[in-house]
């Protein structure tokens, strides 16, 4: 899915730059490439927003069936999510599942870096 969405985006911004015929960029200064990255990386953060989705909608009906979370998110595949690529960020890492104190549940992807512990990780509380 994600890739049809780039190779969209990318046909359109080519498209784009085809019928303005302005390769330099557009008329507030950002470059095609830079309107490229800047499109790439809202198809980035729609993708994590729907895979945090479905693995919350997971983790729902787990606890639902279960009366408990898992302690690993691969025991959500295959039963409540289709494939272990449910389980990766849109960077190809695979999300962790963290417990604070109070047994609250945080699903955090390690971010763009693809390094957990940065300060690009991103963290939803589930």
């Amino acid at each position: 899915m994600k890739n049809i969405i780039h190779v969209i985006l990318i046909a359109a911004l080519v498209g784009l730059s085809l019928f303005c015929g302005d390769s330099g960029g557009d008329k507030k200064g950002t470059s095609y490439p830079q309107a490229l990255i800047n499109a790439l990386d809202k198809a980035d953060a729609l993708d994590l927003d729907t895979k945090i989705r479905a693995i919350k909608e997971a983790l729902d009906s787990y606890y639902s069936d279960n009366n408990q979370y898992p302690e690993q998110l691969e025991t959500l595949v295959p039963d409540y999510l289709r494939a272990e690529s449910a389980l990766l960020d849109p960077w190809g890492v695979r999300f962790k599942l963290e417990t604070d104190e109070e047994m609250n549940l945080t699903l955090v992807s390690a971010g763009k870096d693809k390094t957990f512990g940065s300060a690009d990780d991103i963290k939803r509380r589930i």
